[in-house]
């Protein structure tokens, strides 16, 4: 009897447990599919924020026009003038907006000053040299060298956008610290430093503040810094120049891949990963020539990249079984 007793207690603890063995799995598999259900609406998400187009983002909503110029009606017909070829400018170097517009706010700065290097140089690093200077924000080269901008046998930093891109960026902090309104920057950035801080001292001396409007700076610094502002203002109020800007995809637009000692030249990576060689020039513009050094490696579009990570993942392997036999 005892043990026929013993026999029942142990079934029904037997069965309890499976039982709880059951509901623990299924609580797993419910919270295992939750998870991935969440995965996939963030994947879903992140991949139709990055769908949209960055006019319609954080990087340029109104906020980001820190400077808010007030353009005056000559300005304004200065904006007319030159609306298309902003949009011009913006669709032939995308590879470079998404960059610009990010790094410009991480560093809390005006999304205006984009537009210098439109009025510069359209966007392009290897623009004809003008008057001694170079790139794509137009550097002579003692200021270049003064910012940190190096040159070495198969590469210059000048032409690079993306370093010129960063020197940039601490130029304006410091111009800004120095001189205290945006719109004098810009005519810093033409004239000099020198001449705009020597022009505000000489108002300055007469009780007044100084302002874009009483500095007494060259003539053609102050055309400049209505282009800047001309510029500025077709990117924030297109519609009212009669206008549409790019579809510029909120994402990074090139990724940088390791090709130390397996790729050499920017030809031999165009052939492996399908990208155009003009992309990779424009890109790496920084490079005078055909070679990769290991220093500054190598950025390709998005998905060449990943191409060339494959070809490169098997390359690795297939030389690792080699020297295994």
């Amino acid at each position: 009897m005892i043990r026929k007793t013993l026999y029942l207690c142990m079934s029904v603890v037997l069965a309890a447990l499976l039982s709880l063995s059951a509901c623990a799995n299924r609580i797993c598999e419910d919270n295992r599919q939750a998870q991935l259900s969440k995965n996939a609406s963030e994947m879903e998400m992140k991949r139709l924020h990055e769908q949209q187009s960055i006019w319609n983002t954080d990087l340029a909503d109104d906020s980001r026009f820190l400077c808010d110029f007030k353009l005056n009606a000559n300005e304004k017909a200065v904006a007319k003038k030159f609306a298309r070829t902003v949009v011009a400018n913006l669709s032939t170097s995308d590879f470079y907006v998404h960059y610009l517009l990010t790094r410009l706010k991480e560093e809390n700065l005006p999304i205006e000053l984009a537009a210098i290097p439109m009025v510069e140089s359209g966007l392009n690093p290897h623009v004809k040299p003008n008057g001694g200077a170079h790139g794509a924000w137009q550097y002579m080269r003692s200021t270049a060298n003064t910012l940190g901008l190096k040159r070495t046998g198969n590469y210059d930093g000048i032409y690079d956008f993306f370093a010129c891109t960063e020197a940039s960026l601490k130029y304006f902090k410091h111009l800004y610290e120095d001189l205290g309104q945006w719109d004098l920057v810009a005519a810093a950035y033409n004239q000099g430093e020198y001449g705009v801080k020597k022009a505000m001292a000489a108002v300055a001396a007469t009780g007044v503040k100084p302002t874009i409007d009483n500095v007494k700076i060259a003539r053609g610094a102050r055309q400049y810094v209505t282009k800047i502002k001309a510029f500025s203002d077709v990117m924030r109020h297109p519609s009212e120049y009669g206008v549409t800007l790019p579809l510029i995809k909120n994402r990074s637009a090139f990724k940088r891949v390791d090709v130390a000692g397996k790729v050499h030249t920017l030809n031999e990576a165009a052939r492996l990963s399908g990208a155009p060689i003009e992309t990779l020039r424009k890109l790496n513009s920084g490079y005078t020539g055909d070679r990769i050094d290991e220093h500054h490696g190598l950025l390709l579009p998005v998905e060449q990249a990943e191409v060339l990570e494959d070809v490169l993942s098997v390359t690795t392997a297939e030389v690792r079984r080699a020297n295994s036999k």
